[in-house]
């Protein structure tokens, strides 16, 4: 029997600023028949800011190539999501935004 279909979704707000409350961008929890995912993360110039192959993806919004804490605003991604099915790992793809919102 074949894995029902997969789970993986992103949350669209993320709130990096240090009070222990969604301080780390991750998928909602738990999600399932995911082996590995394909994550890129852009800014609204289309700048890539962050990217992953870690289904947790564990991103404390800040840029990848200079350390800092990103802006506020509104950022891209595109993810390729691998499930785990009978007939080996199937990809699937989708796209959204994520808004950072910091309190400081």
């Amino acid at each position: 029997i074949d894995n029902c279909e997969g789970y993986y979704e992103l949350p669209n707000v993320f709130t990096p600023d240090d009070n222990a409350v969604n301080d780390i961008y991750h998928p909602l929890l738990p999600y399932k028949f995911v082996d590995s995912i394909d994550l890129k993360i852009f800014n609204r110039w289309g700048d890539l800011v962050f990217e992953t192959t870690d289904p947790f993806i564990n991103w404390d919004g800040t840029d990848m190539e200079t350390g800092k804490t990103l802006n506020d605003g509104v950022y891209f991604y595109a993810v390729t999501v691998y499930e785990i099915k009978l007939e080996g790992l199937i990809p699937r793809s989708f796209q959204g935004n994520i808004q950072i919102i910091n309190s400081h």
